[in-house]
């Protein structure tokens, strides 16, 4: 999964719960399977708290969701992490970009908002620790 607790935030939090939509990778709606499996999903942090299947309010607690069975190089869609998910984001924890963002709109026409942050963006502000220091 290209996401984690750095963009996706609630679930280890304070347990919230996010629906998980399975998309082909070859994007077309005839290719969306209809076989199933439990599974937990997690996150790209490689941290105890990065679940993004908590039990309902219970962020330490691992619970199984039945989704689509997904092959390589399909999509996971975290539905409803929108604006409030962006505003927490943990900015460039472990090094990881900020995400970018789409916009839906009523029509169903997706928009890039904010592309990708380029790995220059995460460390450009770094200053040289004097010599001696350490």
């Amino acid at each position: 999964m290209d996401a984690g607790m750095t963009d996706v935030l609630r679930p280890s939090l304070y347990g919230a719960i996010h629906p998980i939509t399975i998309l082909p990778a070859s994007g077309k709606s005839e290719d969306v399977g209809t076989s199933t499996e439990s599974v937990v999903v997690v996150g790209h942090c490689c941290e105890s708290g990065d679940l993004m299947t908590p039990k309902p309010g219970e962020p330490e607690s691992l619970d199984e969701r039945v989704l689509r069975t997904a092959t390589i190089g399909d999509v996971a869609v975290m539905d409803g992490s929108g604006a409030y998910c962006a505003g927490m984001s943990t900015k460039n924890y472990n090094s990881f970009p900020e995400a970018p963002e789409v916009l839906v709109d009523l029509e169903g026409g997706v928009h890039l908002i904010r592309k990708r942050q380029a790995l220059k963006q995460i460390y450009e502000n770094e200053c040289d620790v004097p010599s001696g220091v350490f």
